[in-house]
């Protein structure tokens, strides 16, 4: 039994669309393609994403069977989900398809119709429209639960293949299947099995394997499918409104710049590597990449969660700083979906119970933030940073000294150079930086310096700790001694090959996974005793997030790395390692 993650967000998407959207189609061939035949080939144009896979069987058995699937069953997460809007709309689609199929579409069903090889089309995300076609032997198609209620449907023809149709309720949800030979169709819509059944007994090309932005993606791909294979038409899917609401990383910015994606996964017992391939919709735009060797040489082994990017630019490093090292603030929460109110009332000069308060003196102006940061810009527009890596950890007591009830977040910064640093420069500009919010006059923020096994660093005094080092080229940012002494130590034993690409990350699930708990459970205020369960909607960090990562505790890492190709490609690699 393989207990892998990405076993379950495939069978996951295939269930939720094929078991709920309400339709199905079911044909065969009188002469069977060529095994190695893309599936695509059979599939009409128009799609807006394709799942296409070897052995979907195996998958969706390797899932159903997994620990994985019964633990997230049983978690809080998956309680979350069964109180959201697009689970209850999951489930109307799912009654409406046993409404007029006559049977319901569960995870038997689903069992039923897997076949081997297999692709899974999706037309319209908003009225749930999909083509599905399978192959699986012609004896396993007769035990379906479709072909035994054959009586109930309609016979209509396409070329010399005959399918079912069923078309009930309101608004109509059609139902349609048919066999022949080896292959299984399933679809939400009259017109797609009949142009699937056509092209597959007269083969043209207008099908979605022609369709341009399927073509260049798959054309860009250098290895053979992997053991799944998603393909998406980004210019499509971006401007959906549907895509828009339910998308949860809401980076759609960021998205339209693409015109479609490909992504394939390959499976191993020790890991899951997915390569994806996105082409730009400009492919003149210059995406450049760095060698990151010299900041990933900082990283601690086994722990934390990171970022190195090449040439980042002096408003990204700015971010980084306020958000990781000098402010540390909780952010305001805004919804997206709801305009800000209005301020309607009169603004009040005084008030007559305000006797402290002299009218003729001038009030204290408060500096712009952009003020406070300006010497740190002008240190980083000078100097051209090459590389920058962000460093983020819950804490270990063994590597990270002793924690205290508050369960700190250690961050750290690293940033390279060819004209190097100046230390002198960067303490007067971290000192700039925070001196309006500490400080009257920079009484109290006075750095002293350190010397510890040939290694020397600064810390700043006072109820804002910040630890500064400099190392020829490298410059590193710590909100601590003891996480600037781990990066030191890291950057003692690191490797010299170099790394080039425009961005790698990663993240230590296993050893970060028990410090994000402790530290979400104070800060949702459930305590370490909170249990999973109950028809309340769990917290999202302490319970909902923490069960997601309880089901899948045998993840031990994930690393991310992004690199540019020819033509305004853009290469990705996310590899999960499993824990043996």
């Amino acid at each position: 039994m393989m207990k892998r993650f990405y076993f379950a967000l495939a069978a996951m998407l295939l269930l939720g669309v094929l078991g709920a959207c309400g339709a199905a189609v079911y044909t065969a061939l009188q002469s069977s393609p060529p095994d190695n035949l893309s599936l695509a080939s059979f599939a009409p144009q128009g799609a807006l994403l394709s799942i296409e896979s070897p052995d979907f069987k195996t998958l969706l058995k390797s899932w159903s069977s997994s620990q994985e699937e019964q633990h997230w069953l049983k978690s809080d997460n998956y309680t979350s989900f069964s109180h959201s809007r697009l689970f209850s709309r999951l489930g109307e689609a799912q009654d409406q398809f046993a409404a007029t199929a006559g049977f319901p579409p569960d995870a038997q069903f689903l069992q039923q119709v897997a076949g081997g090889q297999s692709l899974f089309a999706w037309y319209d995300i908003g009225n749930l429209e999909f083509l599905y076609i399978t192959r699986m032997p012609h004896g396993e198609a007769a035990k379906t639960p479709l072909l035994q209620m054959r009586d109930k449907f309609e016979e209509r023809k396409a070329g010399d293949s005959s399918f079912f149709v069923r078309t009930k309720g309101d608004p109509a949800q059609t139902v349609a299947f048919a066999v022949h030979g080896d292959y299984l169709l399933l679809a939400t819509r009259e017109d797609l099995i009949a142009n699937a059944l056509q092209l597959m007994q007269q083969p043209v090309g207008a099908t979605l394997q022609h369709e341009r932005w399927y073509a260049e993606a798959v054309a860009a791909v250098k290895e053979q499918p992997g053991d799944l294979r998603m393909a998406l038409n980004m210019t499509k899917i971006v401007p959906s409104p549907y895509f828009r609401s339910y998308w949860i990383q809401q980076n759609i910015t960021e998205l339209k710049q693409y015109s479609s994606a490909l992504s394939d996964l390959y499976l191993t017992p020790e890991s899951f590597r997915e390569e994806r391939i996105l082409l730009a919709t400009n492919p003149d735009k210059e995406t450049t990449s760095a060698d990151l060797a010299p900041v990933l040489g900082y990283l601690p082994q086994n722990i934390g969660v990171y970022r190195a990017q090449g040439q980042p630019t002096s408003a990204s490093i700015l971010h980084q700083f306020e958000d990781k090292l000098l402010s540390r603030n909780t952010s305001a929460y805004r919804d997206t979906h709801i305009a800000p109110g209005a301020d309607l009332s009169t603004p009040i000069a005084g008030d007559t119970s305000n006797f402290e308060e002299r009218i003729d003196e001038t009030s204290v102006v408060v500096q712009p933030r952009a003020a406070s940061l300006s010497q740190l810009q002008d240190l980083l527009a000078a100097a051209h940073p090459e590389a920058m890596l962000v460093f983020s950890s819950t804490g270990q007591p063994k590597t990270l000294g002793s924690e205290t009830v508050f369960s700190p977040i250690h961050t750290a910064m690293v940033l390279t150079s060819s004209a190097g640093w100046n230390q002198a420069a960067w303490q007067q500009a971290l000192s700039a930086a925070l001196a309006p919010r500490l400080t009257i006059g920079k009484a109290g923020l006075a750095w002293q310096e350190h010397h510890h096994d040939n290694v020397s660093w600064v810390d700043l005094s006072g109820i804002h700790g910040l630890v500064l080092a400099i190392q020829g080229n490298v410059c590193v940012v710590a909100s601590d001694e003891a996480t600037l002494l781990l990066l030191l130590e890291a950057s003692h034993h690191a490797a010299s090959a170099p790394k080039k690409a425009t961005l790698i990350a990663g993240f230590d699930h296993r050893s970060e996974r028990e410090g994000f708990v402790r530290l979400t459970h104070l800060l949702d205020g459930s305590g370490s005793s909170a249990q999973s369960g109950g028809g309340d909607t769990p917290p999202f960090f302490s319970r909902n997030m923490a069960s997601l990562s309880s089901t899948f505790q045998d993840l031990d890492a994930e690393t991310f790395t992004e690199s540019p190709l020819n033509n305004g490609v853009i290469h990705q690699t996310v590899v999960y390692q499993w824990r043996h």
